[in-house]
Formats: C-alpha cells, structure tokens, sequence
C-alpha cells in the first residue's frame, strides 16, 4: 500500500502574536490622556492628566508627580509609582469621565442626557462604499446652535465617525502637535499647521460624508470645545466637526445663499434659552423629514416655542417631549453617566470572642456626592411645506367635553 503524507491544513506559528490595534489592552502614546487612580491613605485619588508629552510631567495629590516619560509606552493598567512612593493605576477616560472631569467654561450637556440626545437624532451613518451613487450624494449634515463646552458635539461626532473616510495619522499627528492659534482666529482650523498639512486637511474636508457644524456667539467656548474635541483620544473624532462662532442667522443666511436657497440640513440642535427667536432660519434650512430637537431647563420653554410654531405656522411637528432623569455622581469620578449608583461589595465583620470574623455581601443605593443633568427635550420633524401638518392629540373647540375626556380616563384605569 502506498503511504500517502498529508501536510497539515494549519501551522502553529511559532512567533509571538500580532497585537491587534484595536485592543483595549493598547500602549499608552505621546498625546493620550490619562485617568490616574492614586492610591491614598484611605481613597484612591483621580487624576485626569493633559495630553502626555516627553518632557512633561503630572503633578497628583498628596504633593506628588509622575513623569510623563514614565507613562508613555505602558499599557493600560498597569502599575507605576508616583514621586512619593504611592501606587497608581494608569487606566484610560471614558468618554463620560473625560467630560466631566475636564476644565470648563460653561455648564456642559451631561453624558447620560448627551447620549438620549444623540439617540433621539437617530443618526445611521453608512460606511464609505456601502451606498450606491454616494459619490454625487450631499454630506449628512447636523447643526448644532450653542457649543457651549462641547460635550454633545463630541457624543454626536463618534455617532457618526464611521461615516467618514479614514483620517490620514500623519495628518492627525501634526495636528496633535500643532500650538492654538488665538481665540480670535475665525479660521475652522484653531491649530497652527504648515501649508502641506493645511492643504492636507482641506482636501480631506471635501471627502466628508458626514459633518457636524457647531455655532457659538463666544470666541471662549468655542476654542475651548475645540481642545476638548482635539485632546480626547489623539483628535480621533476631530475630522468631523466644523467650529463657527457669530450669530445663527449669518451663518445659515449665508449658507442658504450658497445652496441656492434649498435646504440642506439633515438635523438640528437648538440648546438655547429662546429657540423660537433664533428657529426660523433654521428650519428654512432642514430637509423635509430631518428631525430638529430644543433642548431647555424648563418646560415653559418649550411650551413658548411650539406656541410661536402654531401662531406663525412653521413646517414642523411636535413628536415628542421629554424630561430628562437627574443623575447623582459619587466616589470621586463623577462621570455622570446615568442611572443609580448602588454600593455591592463584600466585607468582613468583626470577629466575636472565639471567632473568625464572617464576610457579608453588602449591597445598597449610594448616597451621590452631587446631582447632575436634567431639563427637557421637545422632538420636532421638518414638514414638506406644501402638506398638511396633523399635530399628535389635536384638539379642536367642540370635539371633545370634560365629561367624555374622565370617561376614557376611567376606562384606560379600568
């Protein structure tokens, strides 16, 4: 009998494996920063650091510091040793940790009300490619009017990254290491690049599928959402927002003038204290269909925009109103990130005479050390101008007495 050698579908590679980089298990880099758990004598402390560079350092509590030299090329959790011996863990910020932990110059959109935001846009980006005809097909376009600290413009932008074609890392990295330029700069460009990274950025702007524009009538907030858009994961999601400062009327009018008087607004974010004086011009913007939401700390603020919507007959329906849940923040990492915090943890009680001590569960709510969030959301979708708008639970004079409306409450509690 003939012997037959079969070679082996698959070999064992004998090299060591390929870190995938995507891995949350990656090596810290030159700009990243950094959530710093320093362990104290009874609470660990929290420290969120600037973008690390070589020749810099991050001063902690209890009058201790760490080389940033020291952090670059670690991994993530691992252990070092500040100047004063004590231990700390080098973990990476949540996007809600980074935001609530970071400098601000105005109260920012809370995480968990960000992340309600987002999901009422309903933002469904398609990857480049996936669509046919894309290549004569407008950007998706989101306008947000109040940038505020830029909480909500960077929840927005990783909606929609994966719209957008790949961000060249050379071009990330100088942007990275590029100084600001001053804050009265009207440039979308708030960094100082050379003219090949200039161009570089320009051309990749024309290729954006998706964009966010974000209007602020203060030069402050606008240059500092620029560095916490810019700071938070190397730039990642810097590509696709457009910062603009001035009034929303200048802005869409000249925008309106470009288009040639056609809309061109896919959504619309209006976090102002009287939207309905600044929505006319934005809802002459919106598509038909796009969805439009008012995000404001009192009710009654709602209530007087979509009286001045009904009184001057604006092409938009009112879907939905909203009010959004407080969050309480504890431990000192205040991430805000929705929900109630509860204490689970396992403890060891007090050793009786003779024996051992027992260990317990305990596991109870948390009392939070601060309240967060809250307010309302009104949910409106642009009309085709040229149809009739039928209001959810409109009521006419006559079509309804008292006496039917408690009936059919006792019916719906029956």
């Amino acid at each position: 009998m003939r012997r037959v050698n079969y070679r082996p579908l698959c070999r064992r590679s004998t090299t060591a494996p390929v870190r995938s980089t995507f891995s949350s298990n990656r090596r810290i880099q030159e700009h990243d920063v950094l959530f710093l758990r320093q362990q104290g004598p009874k609470y660990p402390k929290w420290h969120l650091t600037a973008p690390l560079g070589a020749d810099t350092s991050v001063r902690l509590s209890y009058g201790a510091s760490v080389s940033a030299a020291d952090l670059i090329g670690k991994n993530l959790l691992d252990v070092v040793h500040d100047s004063k011996g004590k231990r700390v863990l080098l973990q990476e910020p949540t996007l809600s940790s980074y935001i609530i932990n970071n400098e601000r110059h105005a109260t920012p959109i809370y995480p968990h009300d960000a992340n309600t935001i987002v999901a009422l846009l309903d933002l469904n980006p398609s990857r480049p490619t996936e669509e046919e005809d894309e290549e004569n097909a407008p950007p998706f376009e989101i306008f947000e009017a109040g940038t505020g600290m830029g909480s909500l413009t960077l929840h927005i932008a990783r909606a929609i990254h994966a719209a957008n074609p790949p961000f060249p890392s050379k071009l990330r990295r100088a942007i990275c290491d590029a100084k600001f330029r001053p804050k009265s700069n009207p440039s979308l460009t708030r960094v100082d690049l050379d003219q090949e990274a200039e161009d570089a950025l320009d051309k990749y702007r024309a290729s954006r599928r998706a964009v966010i524009h974000t209007l602020d009538q203060k030069p402050k907030h606008t240059h500092a959402a620029y560095k916490l858009v810019r700071n938070f994961r190397r730039a990642q999601y810097l590509p696709s927002i457009d910062f603009h400062v001035g009034s929303i009327d200048e802005y869409l009018s000249s925008r309106l003038v470009e288009s040639g008087g056609q809309p061109f607004l896919h959504r619309a974010i209006l976090d102002l204290p009287s939207a309905h004086d600044h929505a006319e011009r934005v809802i002459e913007s919106m598509l038909p269909n796009g969805i439009l939401i008012l995000f404001n700390p009192s009710i009654s603020q709602i209530a007087d925009f979509q009286k001045w919507s009904a009184k001057t007959r604006q092409p938009v329906r009112l879907e939905k109103v909203l009010e959004l849940p407080v969050s309480t923040t504890s431990d000192g990492v205040h991430d805000a990130g929705g929900g109630r915090h509860w204490d689970v943890k396992a403890v060891v009680t007090k050793a009786l005479q003779g024996e051992d001590g027992k260990t317990v569960q305990v596991m109870r709510p948390k009392v939070g050390d601060r309240i967060a969030g809250g307010g309302f959301l009104a949910v409106l979708r642009r009309w085709p101008a040229d149809r009739q708008i039928e209001q959810e639970g409109e009521e006419r004079d006559g079509d309804e007495s008292i006496e039917d409306r408690e009936e059919e409450d006792q019916d719906r509690r029956v």
